[in-house]
């Protein structure tokens, strides 16, 4: 008997109440057990999904935390610039009073 002889002989076989309930049954389990396959699938792929966020939100703050101790770093190094500015025109202000005070001592 070839494919299609059994497959005629199975579609014209009437089938009983309770072969046709088991078959449902089945049928039913079957589907049962992949919604719950799918579910936890689902469930799964929900959880990477939240760390994934997680992990990103992480990031974004490490990366704000960086940028923050960057900018830190580059103030401290402007002040540091402006302080020995500041130094240098206190020197020169202070040298400019003494020759401005000498010329001053030499003209009266």
């Amino acid at each position: 008997m070839d494919f299609y002889d059994r497959t005629l002989i199975k579609l014209k076989r009437q089938y009983a109440k309770d072969e046709v309930v088991a078959a449902l049954i089945k049928k039913l389990s079957d589907a049962e057990t992949e919604i719950g396959k799918l579910n936890a699938e689902i469930d799964y792929l929900q959880n990477e999904l939240q760390s994934d966020k997680e992990q990103k939100e992480i990031n974004r703050l490490a990366k704000v935390e960086a940028r923050k101790e960057e900018l830190y770093r580059m103030k401290v190094k402007e002040t540091r610039k402006q302080r020995e500015k500041i130094k240098q025109l206190i020197h020169m202000r202070n040298d400019l009073i003494g020759k401005y005070s000498a010329l001053e001592k030499k003209c009266m």
